[in-house]
């Protein structure tokens, strides 16, 4: 059993390590807070705010920390790490139509290691006044459910933001799901048989 739980951690790296709101909105010309917390032990490691890309990846980095930076600005975006608390906050200023989607808070842990994350889902609301309404603290993770993308790629202003990652990557996730399960049923069967031969 204990060897089932392990290659369930290498199979969905980053599930639950790193919580945050499952949806946050906010509206045009406003502006948004994401807050992100992580286990203890990973208060020097680099944190980050990117647009997701294959394998639930980043495709592009729009702010990150550093050992040596704690907070970061990056145009509309920034990042700040309170490290006592183990909780980093990502605020998006000026939004627009176009800030709508999925993002990913995480903390990057290696070369040779795949990040730990959580999926963000960002609403913005036409209008002056809109609730930021978290949907509460709570793992995203790619084998259970996942924030939708949108469905066209919207383009931002020149010369404010990251190129955005195109979302098209996103129709191969039931596909990278679906081998993900079936690597973990031949793991398992790999290893009754092994304990069976035993």
């Amino acid at each position: 059993m204990g060897l089932l739980l392990l290659l369930a951690g290498v199979l969905l790296p980053g599930c639950w390590a790193v919580r945050g709101p499952g949806t946050m909105w906010g509206y045009v010309g406003g502006s948004l807070s994401v807050n992100c917390t992580y286990w203890a032990g990973q208060e020097m490691k680099p944190k980050f705010w990117c647009y997701p890309g294959t394998f639930s990846t980043c495709s592009a980095y729009i702010v990150i920390t550093s050992s040596l930076q704690p907070a970061v600005r990056q145009n509309r975006f920034s990042i700040r790490d309170n490290r006592t608390r183990r909780e980093f906050t990502v605020t998006m200023e000026g939004l627009a139509k176009g800030d709508e989607g999925t993002y990913i808070c995480g903390v990057r842990t290696g070369a040779f290691k795949a990040d730990e994350r959580h999926f963000v889902k960002v609403i913005v609301a036409q209008g002056t006044r809109a609730a930021q309404r978290p949907a509460g603290a709570r793992c995203i993770c790619p084998l259970f459910t996942f924030a939708a993308p949108p469905s066209t790629p919207r383009p931002t202003a020149a010369g404010t933001d990251t190129p955005r990652g195109s979302p098209g990557s996103f129709r191969y996730f039931p596909v990278l799901a679906g081998l993900q399960v079936l690597a973990l049923l031949a793991m398992s069967g790999a290893v009754l048989w092994a304990s069976l031969r035993g």
